[in-house]
């Protein structure tokens, strides 16, 4: 059988390469792809639910040190005039330990109540300018404000915002979410201007309030959850369809819609449910 030089072999697998090749060779750099993925999926796990927790028990603290604490203070030093006052003297023990609780929570409710009363007074206005006028602390006010005002506005249902849309924002070509506050009436065409909170991505004590008429806003299919979700994630979490070109024809209720595609109908999960 003649010779074949080398140069001359068929191009494809090294036949010889294949089989002194080790064939573990190939595993270190999947163990390490392999590892790598499973930390990375194990801190994606435990990052929100370590966050969440940190913020929620920073709140209890700061609650319990400015809130539960005095009125505890306070408390005992209701029950202690019960004790000396003789008309309750013979109040079995058991009674403190059912009537301090309730105490304190009837005190809560109350103290709540009446900064509730005292939002709308001249007082919460002179607390207010006084905060506004002083250097940095205006700063920090003016952000923890806006944070807990949104909060509120949640927990009371969004009230606050009537819908999410879409305003060419902050050059035309660009659009930005937009969250509806108000609608107002140009009294010399008589056009409807809507007041549009345009919120700063990832962490969102602040942003821009816009004044866009009607007719240039993009309705979309979001309520206002799936907006701020994304907002604060900085757009890594969003639903999977938007109408960024052509809005929807009317607007949606102020509790938002159904994800639907771009053919108008709704997206439904595996289950048969409206996502």
């Amino acid at each position: 059988m003649d010779h074949v030089p080398a140069s001359e072999k068929s191009p494809g697998v090294d036949v010889e390469a294949a089989t002194t090749r080790d064939p573990s060779s190939a595993r270190p750099s999947s163990f390490r792809q392999q590892l790598r993925n499973r930390l990375i999926a194990g801190l994606v796990f435990a990052l929100p639910i370590a966050i969440t927790f940190s913020i929620v028990y920073w709140l209890l603290m700061t609650l319990q040190r400015f809130v539960l604490n005095p009125l505890a203070r306070l408390t005992a030093v209701i029950q202690g005039y019960f004790r000396q006052h003789p008309a309750l003297e013979s109040l079995p023990e058991w009674w403190y330990d059912v009537a301090s609780p309730l105490l304190a929570l009837l005190l809560g409710i109350a103290t709540l109540y009446f900064l509730g009363l005292a939002l709308r007074s001249w007082v919460y206005r002179s607390v207010e300018w006084f905060l506004l006028h002083v250097p940095v602390v205006n700063t920090i006010y003016r952000a923890v404000r806006n944070v807990v005002e949104s909060l509120g506005q949640q927990f009371q249902g969004g009230g606050g915002f009537k819908r999410v849309v879409l305003v060419e924002f902050p050059h035309p070509g660009m659009r930005s979410l937009g969250l509806v506050t108000n609608s107002l009436r140009d009294v010399t065409t008589g056009r409807t201007i809507l007041t549009v909170c345009v919120m700063t991505g990832v962490m969102p004590p602040s942003g821009f309030t816009l004044f866009v008429p009607e007719e240039a806003v993009t309705n979309i299919a979001w309520n206002v959850n799936d907006s701020l979700q994304a907002i604060v994630s900085g757009g890594i979490t969003t639903p999977p369809t938007i109408h960024y070109f052509e809005g929807l024809k009317t607007p949606l209720p102020p509790g938002g819609g159904p994800i639907v595609d771009a053919a108008g109908h709704s997206l439904t999960a595996s289950d048969g449910h409206v996502v």
